[in-house]
């Protein structure tokens, strides 16, 4: 539990860098990535944290090109990947881009803007600390 609140308070930091400078620090991807290491030594199961690297980060890829997905991002899945494992990074993976698309397309309609980009890393850490709290319950 200690791990997860430290690995959420850096994802806060992260996800407050991402609005106010739509960028995510190196430094906060390699703290948690470490923080993820940690954790995957006092797991039981190694395979889903290790599958948990690569997967949600080819998901990114796949829409790098054409919906404007940063590198910072894609750095920050394989961290989130790493902590949680394939599955549940996976879900908060989705829920974010879900999330994220309907904030933009709301944004879009509100403004009359054509809006190129959108904050990732804040909708990852909304639907990170959802599963911490739902697993508390």
């Amino acid at each position: 539990m200690f791990l997860e609140i430290i690995f959420l308070i850096m994802l806060c930091i992260t996800a407050v860098s991402d609005i106010k400078y739509r960028r995510i620090p190196n430094y906060m991807v390699i703290l948690m990535l470490i923080i993820g290491g940690i954790n995957l030594v006092a797991s039981e199961t190694l395979l889903p944290h290790i599958i948990g690297i690569a997967f949600p980060a080819i998901v990114l890829l796949a829409f790098r090109k054409r919906h404007h997905i940063g590198f910072g991002d894609i750095k920050l899945t394989i961290a989130i990947g790493l902590y949680y494992g394939y599955l549940p990074a996976g879900i908060i993976l989705v829920f974010a881009m879900l999330l994220c698309a309907c904030y933009g397309l709301l944004m879009k309609l509100k403004k009359h803007l054509e809006i190129k980009t959108v904050p990732f890393a804040p909708f990852i850490f909304v639907f990170c600390l959802l599963a911490f709290l739902i697993e508390q319950i």
